[in-house]
């Protein structure tokens, strides 16, 4: 829009007879004085001034020469679909009615215009031009944002993807200088057991211990890389049936512990079942390791219904957890408890969680010291 800096709005009023011309935009500069007024005889000249000018509102006599105000207004609306109309005339018969309103004209007046008539019609089609301008400026700002958090998105999956292959790039890595130690701690054993004093072979032990929890945690991590990274294939999915399965694998391993299942039945989820089986694996196994200290054990696995999504959860009465620490439980390779009180890795949970986030879903956490944790997540 080509208005001055000074005025607000911009109005084009094209009238053939000078003396209504004049009069009408005295009225409409003292009625709206934020207001541009641009003045034309005609239509040709109207429709040249719209161009030049692009104004919000027009405001035209029917009968001119050399192009009527229905001419002016029909090209307009070509140009410009959303720019409102205004008809003054002295002619009410029902054809120029009729004629105007296919033209697209919003208002027709009769000549000689009440003054607040045309004040109140010229003050409501220009707040619906404010209108349009903050909705207009409301969704570019929220375009903008869109565009920002896509992008954001954008960086951020690519950076979790490259961090993903360049933890399985070095885990394969590894593994060649760790053979390389191992072997030759192994023979040191071997071959020179008789130069070795009692420290010295405790040493090259430990060398071989920390070797295979070296081989664990990189085991682990390339399994982290591998289930994080496969495409999700969803279909509909018996999830009470996982978990009996996994239930039943873990009482033959361990048939000695006492623990009491609870799975809630019909349970179903639209979800790649190889990869939440995983996850599954992971949280109950979670469960089943921390609730060893119980003399009674309990592992729970069901559903709750909120208004936005079907949550699923597993539930165990082990040893807890301190609740401050719930943000870092799905960091790789962190644990709350050392290795001396319960074996692992720390990345079980890691992986849970990514492949939760690989289905859209969501994971989350509540537990008290002593008296258990429950996980729960989405799909």
């Amino acid at each position: 829009m080509a208005n001055d800096l000074k005025f607000h709005f911009s109005i084009l009023y094209v009238e053939d007879e000078s003396e209504t011309r004049e009069n009408l935009a005295e009225i409409i500069g003292r009625q709206f004085p934020d207001v541009q007024l641009y003045l034309a005889q005609n239509g040709a000249e109207g429709m040249q001034l719209f161009i030049e000018h692009r104004p919000d509102l027009v405001l035209t006599d029917i009968n001119m020469p050399v192009a009527s105000g229905l001419k002016m207004a029909t090209e307009i609306k070509a140009v410009s679909p959303a720019t409102e109309v205004i008809a003054l005339t002295a002619y009410s018969n029902t054809e120029y009615l009729l004629s105007a309103i296919e033209t697209g004209v919003s208002h027709y007046l009769l000549k000689p215009v009440d003054v607040r008539q045309i004040s109140a019609v010229i003050g409501k089609a220009l707040a619906s031009v404010r209108s349009g301008r903050l909705i207009a400026q409301q969704n570019e700002v929220i375009r903008n944002l869109n565009a920002q958090l896509s992008q954001k998105a954008a960086d951020l999956e690519f950076a979790n993807e490259e961090l993903e292959t360049f933890n399985y790039t070095v885990a394969h890595d590894l593994r060649s200088p760790l053979a390389n130690i191992s072997g030759y701690a192994q023979l040191l054993l071997v071959t020179h057991a008789g130069q070795l004093d009692p420290d010295g072979k405790d040493h090259l032990q430990v060398i071989n211990r920390e070797v295979d929890r070296m081989k664990m945690l990189i085991g682990a991590l390339l399994r982290f890389s591998q289930q994080t990274q496969k495409f999700a294939q969803k279909k509909p999915t018996d999830l009470s049936a996982m978990v009996r399965e996994i239930r039943d694998i873990l009482l033959q391993q361990e048939p000695q512990r006492k623990v009491a299942f609870s799975i809630e039945g019909g349970v179903r989820g639209f979800c790649d079942a190889d990869l939440v089986r995983i996850a599954l694996e992971n949280l109950i196994g979670n469960a089943w390791k921390f609730s060893a200290p119980k003399g009674q054990a309990r592992i729970e696995f069901g559903t709750i219904s909120n208004e936005d999504d079907l949550v699923y959860y597993v539930r165990d009465n082990g040893v807890g957890f301190d609740l401050q620490q719930a943000e870092r439980l799905f960091v790789p390779f962190h644990r709350l408890h050392a290795d001396q009180e319960f074996e692992g890795c720390g990345i079980g949970l890691a992986t849970a969680a990514k492949i939760i986030q690989r289905h859209g879903g969501r994971i989350w956490a509540e537990a008290k010291e002593g008296e258990g944790a429950t996980f729960f997540f989405t799909l």
